[in-house]
């Protein structure tokens, strides 16, 4: 193998591995990853990122999930019906949200609507998610 050889293949497999590794902008973060659903009148169950299924039972299973970065494809199904479920919102994911953090949350709000946080111990529901639950338990919905 020649000198050029050998200098193009140095160069040239850190530079194809960078995608992979989430160097570029297709970046993949391996994270611990749960789920918190706000409706009272069914649980969750199957709740996928982008095809990839993560923790549920609201933040009670953690499992370490491939989250990608950039636009999001949410479903989950609801555990008496079997009826599937896609988010109404558009979910991107940015590289800056999940740099150096351990734990992402899905957020199934019961409009059908979702949001992520991140942190770095393991992840509460959100106060909006909260004041879901106990307006419609409230009104008894359950």
């Amino acid at each position: 193998m020649n000198f050029k050889k050998l200098a193009v293949l140095l160069i040239a497999v850190p530079v194809s591995l960078a995608g992979c590794v989430g160097i570029g902008s297709n970046a993949t973060y391996y994270m611990g990853a749960t789920s918190f659903h706000y409706d009272p009148t069914y649980n969750s169950y199957m709740v996928e990122l982008n095809d990839a299924g993560i923790g549920g039972g609201f933040g009670n299973s953690t499992t370490v999930a491939p989250i990608k970065v950039g636009s999001q494809i949410v479903t989950w199904k609801d555990s008496k019906t079997g009826k599937l479920h896609t988010a109404k919102n558009q979910l991107v994911i940015r590289k800056e949200q999940l740099k150096g953090k351990k734990y992402l949350a899905l957020h199934m709000y019961p409009d059908d609507t979702v949001e992520i946080t991140t942190s770095d111990n393991l992840p509460d529901p959100t106060e909006k998610g909260v004041k879901w639950r106990e307006q419609l338990r409230r009104n008894n919905i359950n």
